[in-house]
């Protein structure tokens, strides 16, 4: 075994069932000191209007996975079983620490709809989960406004809402034990809407809202802003003023219908924004902006953007293998829509050079949407029956999609190259390669493209009647799928593949799809002379480089031509 020099451990993140733990044991603390959470929301749907600020936000996360595999080719180091025993639910977990360079590190990619999940299994929290069809600071907004009470959250925008003469807001930071008198309890900062206003003397000039416009607007400084506010009364009735306010409303895209919210209520915000799209969907195969600019959703009708994943860049992406899955999802989803689309865009990354475009994929009609269904629920029946053990039922999935997907790319399985690897390597105790980095997004990919099936078969079937019988069929095949917090992940990858290649599962899948059975030895040997080759060819190109550089050098040799090159891809 290569022992791989030690990168940075970028992948040390905590398991989802422990950021799970940690969000019910802030809220448990929030319980035992008397305060009454009367409801957790939930972003739903983003408006069109916020759609240059998920470009930014996608572009950056995606450059961020693209420097990760520059600074650590070989992939990350294995973090102790141990650094995560000192991480302890309570309140401290929302305590901030700074700014650091970890925040370029990647984020947990399912982390909000791990936490829902969990949330809503709890007889406590479950019942006052509320995903919106909207951005949850305005539902909180107007909760409070209503009924009084205090927010809690991380959204400054909530500063400039008005909450109301009762209503306050405060952050998850502030909230400290306080042990001044003797007695430890719960402490807060809280701000008023209406007192900071009177306050800085800026109520009947239009706010906080009216001193943010202009922070913005001429880029002043706070107490600058406060005073051009305060002189120019003229421009609350402007168009540019009103459309920035009208960005604080609260719009309700659909009705408020209660089937509807009920439908949504506990769904992956990701799947509730596509359901909401389908339910506005205009008869120009447009979705409706509440600000009224044209195009500012994008030139397409229908669009998903999926989780970042930490994979690499240079190889397939991790979410081609389930394409087909997602495919079928939109499909079934179409069941709510008037106005039948053919087409919808996912966003998984961005490059600037590809002009911030996503990928359009069809979206199977009616006949074939059902076709679909009754064939992925008789192969997941038959992968159950034939599978020595029900619990890899899902894994064995994925690799059939993969399987199947590589074979129509004329491409060499990654699921095959995994497996080949397990049977005829030992496990390297330091790091995880990009290999084991990319399989495992691209196995949590497979998971995620099932789970929106899923959902979205539960919003459908709860919005619509006089469905056809599969899709209910294909519902109870899916109701086995684990939760996030019990997928496969790296740590467990190595000895999934190792039980997989002993149980011969590769040739159960090949079986089922009608191919010709594949030689793992084969593809390890094959493999090993490929790596061979490849070796021979670096020290090739090293010893002819060497030579350059002792004669005339080359320009085109500029090894930062290559790092620039890779950063423009």
């Amino acid at each position: 075994m290569v022992r791989r020099k030690p990168g940075s451990s970028f992948i040390c993140q905590p398991p989802y069932s422990l950021l799970s733990r940690l969000v019910k044991g802030w809220l448990e603390e929030l319980k035992q000191n008397n305060v009454k959470v009367r409801k957790i929301y939930f972003d739903g749907y983003l408006p069109p209007s916020k759609w240059e600020v998920r470009q930014e936000r996608l572009l950056e996360q995606s450059q961020n996975i693209r420097i990760l595999v520059a600074l650590d080719p070989f992939g990350t180091t294995k973090s102790h079983d141990d650094v995560f025993d000192s991480v302890k639910p309570g309140i401290t977990a929302t305590h901030s620490t700074g700014r650091s360079t970890a925040d370029k590190l990647p984020k947990p990619p399912f982390l909000v709809p791990a936490v829902i999940e969990a949330l809503a299994a709890c007889q406590d929290w479950g019942p006052l989960i509320q995903v919106v069809p909207g951005e949850a600071d305005t539902f909180c907004a107007r909760d409070v406004r209503q009924n009084g009470g205090i927010v809690l959250t991380s959204d400054s925008d909530l500063l400039i809402q008005d909450l109301g003469s009762d209503g306050r807001v405060s952050f998850f930071w502030n909230i400290v034990y306080d042990r001044s008198s003797g007695v430890s309890a719960l402490s807060t900062s809280t701000f008023s809407f209406h007192a900071i206003n009177d306050q800085l003397g800026i109520r009947e000039v239009g706010g906080l809202p009216r001193v943010v416009f202009e922070q913005i607007k001429g880029r002043l400084g706070f107490e600058e802003a406060v005073e051009k506010a305060k002189n120019d009364t003229q421009i609350l009735a402007s168009l540019d003023y009103l459309t920035f306010m009208k960005e604080y409303e609260v719009d309700e895209c659909i009705p408020a219908d209660r089937r509807v919210l009920n439908a949504i209520v506990t769904l992956d915000p990701r799947v509730s924004e596509i359901v909401i799209q389908t339910l506005v969907m205009k008869e120009t195969g447009s979705v409706p902006d509440a600000s009224s600019k044209p195009a500012s959703r994008g030139p397409e009708a229908l669009s998903m953007f999926l989780p970042v994943m930490i994979e690499n860049r240079e190889l397939r992406s991790c979410w081609t293998a389930s394409t087909s899955i997602r495919e079928l999802a939109y499909g079934v989803l179409q069941s709510l829509s008037h106005h039948r689309s053919e087409r919808i865009v996912e966003y998984r990354t961005l490059e600037p050079s590809n002009g911030h475009s996503g990928r359009q994929l069809s979206i199977p009609g009616p006949v074939e949407t059902i076709e679909g269904c009754t064939q992925l629920a008789t192969t997941l029946k038959e992968l159950r029956d034939r599978l020595p053990s029900p619990k890899t039922l899902w894994h064995a999935f994925a690799i059939m999609e993969d399987v199947k997907s590589s074979a129509s790319d004329e491409r060499t399985s990654l699921s095959v190259t995994m497996l080949s690897q397990a049977t005829s390597s030992s496990e390297d105790v330091y790091s995880y390669s990009w290999d084991v980095i990319h399989y495992t997004a691209q196995i949590q990919a497979s998971y995620y493209s099932l789970r929106i099936l899923k959902q979205i078969l539960d919003a459908v079937i709860g919005l619509k009647q006089d469905l056809p019988d599969t899709f209910a069929e294909l519902r109870e095949s899916l109701i086995s799928l684990p939760t996030i917090a019990e997928w496969p992940t790296f740590a467990d990858m190595l000895g999934l593949l190792s039980d997989f290649a002993s149980n011969e599962t590769l040739t159960i899948v090949t079986d089922i799809l009608g191919i010709l059975p594949i030689d793992l030895a084969q593809v390890a040997a094959e493999e090993t002379k490929s790596k061979k080759k490849k070796k021979r060819k670096q020290k090739q190109d090293t010893l002819r480089n060497t030579m350059r550089r002792n004669g005339k050098r080359s320009p085109s040799l500029n090894p930062f031509a290559l790092l620039s090159q890779a950063s423009q891809e």
